[in-house]
């Protein structure tokens, strides 16, 4: 019968953080939004069915959490190809609105998501959060939360490092609770780490409540990652770079709401959200599309950030943009960070210095005004405007500045273990254009932008090590249009106009069948790689401490292969099972607690 035990086996220890809530059922990681346009907004979800196969169901989007007033609706399908994902472009829509959306399959409704698509004219006000740098066991994202309960933004800028590639015990964590724990590497791993993610209730809440605009930065595949490699991807031993590359930009697709600009082209992410005459944003890639290997001489003119396509592309469209602001969202710092023209980071544009000199000819030569530049990537906190040359421009005045640079510190990773007040005046003695830093606190930034003023405002988050619902106004700096410098605020923004009412928390009663999400308190949530090769890893939840056994059969029903696990307690789990005595073909992968029985079916090449 060739029973085996021949496995290996991990857990989250915080079952409350990622377990996976089964009154969410088969929709455990909730709902998202993102990249609206004045009439369309892309709306996504994950289907986790019992049993593996094509998954067909409904979506509606209307003007109440009822659903009574629903304005388009349609059908989907999904299936392994995209790991159950389902993004739908919902076009037909009006602008400066807010919608509620929800999705139904297996006769359940999904979590009811909220979003708002971008205006044409006549705002007088917009607002978005900035974040950067969610590294799972770094810590809570209690950014996350705090953000969510604001109710006052339009929609949130995700800048990089949505997930971590790392090992759990790497880069500066302070948990172990992720899965996979190990350094990922494969389309499978990288799949399920975004699952974890998307489990954690402060990620899903946010997502539920806002349309995102994100880009990836490096963590999505490896750091320091450019285009034909990354600092932490050996090939010797970790594979050729194209096709990790490739699993972190397949995952990505699918695990967040994006628009590609080009269908199918997952290389090309850099995209503009027009927000009407009040803001257009331009999301750049700084990191895989064109970048060359960091490092030798920072002012050759071969090296390249964002590469000469990408540039051209933002050129045409700041001249021909007749928004208010300019946004330029990326991932690495624009300002200088050179004192004694020693180059700190040459990660960043400080190692790029022909790019950037690119970009500021573009702007100056075109006499392009109200430029705002957002970054994360860095961990720390930043305000600064952007000197065309250090030595010429005035700080008192502002003068010889192409524009200005917020940067939002981390959600959670790593940066100064101790607060550094004390140096900050020296940075800024050293470096007169950069007007606020710090090195230590973790938080998000929030970009007000109205039609004489934008403002940026800096909020900090009381820890990352315990769920803690304090927060901290730190600072603001703002920007008058038709100049291009930063002065320092008084006072935080405000927001305007009241707030609108939040998508509840949890999923609608299914209307036609009367019948509430029911609980599973076994969920299977995915098995990868399928086909597979020699091993398959399975990701499991358990509501309840049970006794977990795993049994394959091939199509004869003949068990073929048994791995018990004996009492677990309730968790998130992964389990790698070797299945290497396997003759090729299909089989029946079947995982039980003695009453929930979860079937897939699998394939060995």
């Amino acid at each position: 019968m060739g029973i085996s035990n021949a496995y290996t086996f991990e857990t989250i220890d915080d079952a409350m953080r990622s377990m996976v809530d089964t009154s969410l059922t088969p929709f455990y990681h909730g709902v998202a939004s993102g990249d609206p346009t004045p009439n369309a907004v892309m709306i996504w979800t994950r289907i986790t069915p019992d049993v593996a196969g094509a998954v067909n169901g409904t979506w509606h989007i209307a003007l109440d959490t009822n659903f009574t007033q629903v304005i388009q609706s349609g059908t989907f399908s999904t299936d392994s190809t995209v790991d159950y994902t389902v993004k739908i472009d919902v076009g037909g829509l009006q602008p400066n609105t807010w919608y509620f959306y929800e999705f139904t399959a297996f006769g359940r409704n999904s979590l009811t998501g909220r979003t708002r698509t971008a205006p044409v004219s006549g705002v007088a006000q917009l607002r978005f959060a900035f974040v950067s740098c969610s590294n799972y066991p770094g810590g809570y994202f209690n950014s996350y939360d705090r953000i969510k309960e604001r109710n006052d933004i339009d929609a949130i800028l995700h800048l990089g490092d949505y997930i971590y590639e790392y090992a759990s015990n790497q880069f500066g964590s302070t948990r172990g609770d992720q899965l996979p724990s190990y350094e990922i590497l494969n389309l499978a791993d990288y799949r399920q780490r975004y699952s974890t993610y998307r489990l954690d209730k402060s990620t899903q809440k946010m997502h539920q409540q806002y349309p995102f605009i994100s880009i990836w930065d490096d963590h999505e595949t490896a750091n320091n990652a450019y285009h034909d490699g990354a600092e932490n991807h050996t090939p010797g031993t970790e594979g050729p770079w194209d096709f990790r590359k490739a699993a972190g930009q397949q995952a990505y697709n699918e695990w967040l709401p994006l628009r590609l600009p080009e269908a199918g082209n997952p290389n090309k992410i850099w995209r503009k959200i027009s927000y009407g005459n009040m803001a257009d944003i331009f999301m750049l890639d700084t990191r895989l599309y064109a970048r060359t290997l960091q490092g030798g001489t920072v002012t050759d003119t071969s090296k390249h950030l964002i590469g000469e396509a990408q540039l051209q592309w933002l050129k045409t469209e700041l001249m021909n943009s007749t928004a208010k602001w300019k946004i330029i969202a990326q991932q690495v710092m624009v300002g200088n960070l050179t004192p004694f023209n020693l180059v700190i980071n040459n990660d960043q544009w400080d190692g790029y210095q022909a790019d950037r000199k690119k970009l500021y000819d573009v702007i100056l030569n075109n006499n392009i005004k109200n430029i705002i530049v957002l970054t994360g990537d860095i961990h720390t906190a930043w305000a600064m405007d952007l000197p065309y040359n250090t030595a010429t421009y005035n700080a008192a005045t502002g003068a010889g500045s192409v524009g200005v640079e917020f940067v939002c510190t981390s959600v959670t990773s790593q940066s100064s273990p101790v607060a550094l007040d004390g140096i900050y005046p020296l940075i800024s003695a050293l470096l007169p254009h950069i007007k606020y830093v710090d090195l230590y606190k973790k938080g998000y930034g929030i970009l007000d932008l109205k039609d004489s003023i934008a403002q940026g405002n800096f909020y900090s988050v009381n820890t990352v090590t315990t769920r803690d619902t304090v927060q901290r106004y730190e600072t603001g700096w703002y920007t008058l249009a038709g100049t291009r410098w930063l002065k320092k605020a008084t006072a935080p923004s405000v927001k305007i106009d009241p707030p609108f009412y939040q998508a509840p928390e949890n999923p609608r009663q299914t209307v036609s069948t009367g019948i509430k999400n029911n609980s599973n308190s076994l969920v299977v949530l995915s098995a990868y790689p399928n086909p597979f090769i020699d091993k398959i890893s399975v990701q499991f939840s358990i509501a309840t401490a049970t006794t977990i056994d795993l049994k394959v059969y091939d199509m004869t029903g003949r068990l073929v292969q048994q791995t018990d696990f004996g009492q677990l307690s309730k968790g998130l789990y992964t389990k790698i099972v070797t299945l290497d005595n396997l003759s090729r073909g299909a089989y029946k992968l079947v995982l039980s607690n003695g009453r929930d029985i979860k079937e897939q079916t699998i394939e060995r090449f």
